[in-house]
């Protein structure tokens, strides 16, 4: 069984940026990630890189911006009122948040905290970033209709609902 479209993929894996800094690892957690493959979960390069791969392969590859979170967009910031990020407990820059938009939550970055507004960067963190993955493909297994139907996962290691 190979990597392919509507398959429930899980992998252990390490991204790394060009300092060879860990970013993340699922090795921390001893549980590896679950996904639905070809169905936008993961940055389109990632799913480029694992296509085809069987359980047991291990792979190195990078995954440049453009098949990432994209290129850094420096007029990409926006002013919100600290009202409305009270959810968020104490704000100062530099600090990772999630914010509520029309089109769903989003990670910012405060650059600014001033009286009554926060400037926050939308930029997703790992914008303009090359990454470099090591993965292990640990198991796959045909999604079911159900999950098809969904767009994601259901069950041990994905959404339970």
């Amino acid at each position: 069984m190979q990597v392919s479209i509507n398959y429930v993929v899980a992998v252990h894996y390490n991204l790394r940026d060009d300092k060879n800094e860990l970013i993340d690892s699922t090795y921390d957690e001893d549980k590896p990630m679950v996904y639905l493959h070809g169905r936008r979960q993961m940055i389109a390069g990632f799913e480029t890189a694992v296509a085809g791969a069987a359980v047991g392969d291990k792979l190195s590859f990078q995954v440049m911006p453009a098949e990432g979170y994209g290129l850094r967009n420096v007029n990409n910031t926006q002013r919100i009122p600290s009202k409305y990020l009270k959810h968020e407990g104490a704000l100062s820059p530099g600090k990772n948040i999630h914010v509520n938009t029309d089109n769903g939550v989003k990670p910012g970055t405060i650059i600014k905290v001033g009286r009554f507004n926060v400037d926050v960067d939308m930029n997703h963190p790992l914008a303009g970033k090359n990454l470099h993955f090591e993965v292990e493909i640990m198991d796959i297994r045909k999604a079911t209709d159900e999950e098809i139907t969904h767009g994601h996962v259901h069950g041990e290691g994905g959404c339970n609902h």
